[in-house]
């Protein structure tokens, strides 16, 4: 039985020149719930890991460089969504499945039907991500043997591939929380080194304005995309319309956007009546590696990135 104090992840502070760039896109707060105590041993590392009852993240939103973006080149917008925080209700994961869309589910490692549902995502056709606990600010718990500033190099590797192991399907991962680690670019290129012959797809989920998750996964030449909006850092449906039509104001002006949910009632209520709607309108929606196809978001390894300091 795993029990610990929570507290909310914070996101680190910006810079005032920063806010007025970012005044179309403020932080907002958000607590995303989970349940550890179902969890086996079955799925356990053997290092002790600090559990959280009731983890809270402060989702930072970036906006977006419209300037430097490559152009897809026809005049459809497109729309990548992705499903976090899957495996732990199945249930709630295959409703997900049942979306008449093009998707990707990013699954947590340590949820008893990882490996399953893994299968059940890749047999769909959409794309499956591992959803990689990553150490946040403050004292807030990503779950079960998450990569923390605090582990060597051989136990970042080894976090990285037994979680990978854990979702055999995955065509890519992108962090659960995170905002501590992904700041760091040392340990980031530690951790995506370990499955760099992988070619995994790196999508930033950008829990800090600090992320170097991206220039990282650029570094190493692997695709790499960052989320634009979360849908819903306020689970009410209102909200999570208001930031879906911000979506498809985003792809019809720079060609695609990148959107992050969860698998709640409520979020899954609105995608369902949503999306035939949107697509009637003329979008289209994608998976992340057909969004990085179009994109062509291949970088070069270059050797500053490939060698850790």
């Amino acid at each position: 039985m795993f029990s610990a104090t929570s507290q909310a992840e914070k996101a680190a502070p910006v810079a005032p020149a920063a806010q007025a760039e970012r005044s179309a896109h403020q932080p907002v707060r958000a607590q995303r719930l989970h349940d550890y105590s179902a969890l086996t041993e079955s799925v356990a590392l053997s290092a002790t890991v600090e559990i959280a009852d009731v983890p809270a993240i402060s989702l930072a939103e970036a906006a977006p460089d419209v300037a430097s973006a490559p152009v897809i080149g026809d005049p459809v917008p497109r729309i990548a969504i992705v499903i976090d925080d899957v495996g732990l209700d199945v249930a709630a994961a295959r409703r997900a499945l049942s979306l008449d869309a093009p998707m990707s589910l990013a699954v947590l490692p340590y949820a008893e039907a990882a490996p399953d549902l893994s299968a059940e995502i890749a047999a769909s056709g959409r794309d499956v991500l591992l959803h990689m606990p990553m150490e946040p600010v403050g004292l807030a718990d990503p779950g079960p043997h998450a990569l923390r500033l605090g582990l060597s190099d051989p136990d970042l590797a080894a976090r990285m591939r037994w979680a990978w192991a854990r979702v055999p399907d995955a065509v890519g991962l992108n962090n659960h929380m995170g905002s501590r680690f992904t700041a760091d670019p040392r340990s980031m290129r530690v951790a995506l080194s370990a499955i760099a012959e992988r070619n995994p797809l790196f999508l930033d989920s950008l829990t800090t304005g600090e992320s170097r998750g991206r220039a990282v996964a650029d570094g190493l030449g692997l695709r790499a995309l960052q989320r634009d909006i979360f849908l819903d850092h306020v689970i009410e449906p209102g909200a999570i319309e208001a930031r879906l039509a911000e979506a498809e104001d985003l792809a019809r002006e720079r060609g695609w956007a990148v959107v992050i949910g969860h698998p709640h009632d409520e979020t899954l209520d609105v995608l369902e009546a949503w999306l035939g709607e949107a697509q009637d309108r003329g979008v289209s929606f994608v998976t992340l590696t057909t969004l990085s196809d179009l994109l062509q978001v291949r970088p070069q390894p270059t050797a500053q990135n490939l060698s850790a300091p």
